[in-house]
């Protein structure tokens, strides 16, 4: 099996990857490369690749975070650093908290993310030209 090592250019694809490593693959390709940080968190092992974070259950990746650091992009146009109120025009939907207090893009499944501390009011409408600060991809529902 080769070794995966994350891209940190890579595309940002909703469901299905970030930084080249795809969810649903064997989280063994990946700790090959030097120095994972492993540690359990509930069912979850979490490992860290530089600016990439990897969920696994039962030796299986079902989730891929992108940190400060992460350069690609999805969809060419959504990375950390952009605002609220640009992922809401990018896609023509809504910015919602969703179960966890991550933010989704309502009707664009398959990602989430989490933005700088927001100032004040505790409003996604106030607090609209807050920066992305991670993104991540999980498998889309269903």
């Amino acid at each position: 099996m080769p070794t995966v090592i994350p891209d940190l250019d890579a595309p940002i694809v909703p469901g299905v990857s970030c930084a080249g490593i795809s969810i649903g693959c064997e989280i063994k390709a990946l700790l090959t490369v030097p120095e994972p940080v492993l540690r359990p968190v509930q069912k979850y092992e979490f490992h860290q690749f530089q600016s990439v974070k990897v969920w696994s259950v039962s030796g299986v990746i079902v989730q891929i975070g992108a940190l400060e650091g992460y350069r690609g992009l999805l969809d060419g146009k959504i990375g950390i650093g952009t605002t609220i109120a640009e992922v809401e025009d990018w896609g023509v939907c809504t910015v919602t908290e969703g179960e966890y207090d991550e933010l989704i893009a309502a009707g664009k499944p398959g990602w989430s993310f989490e933005t700088e501390q927001w100032n004040g009011n505790h409003k996604i409408d106030m607090n609209r030209d807050s920066r992305i600060t991670a993104i991540f991809v999980h498998r889309i529902a269903g």
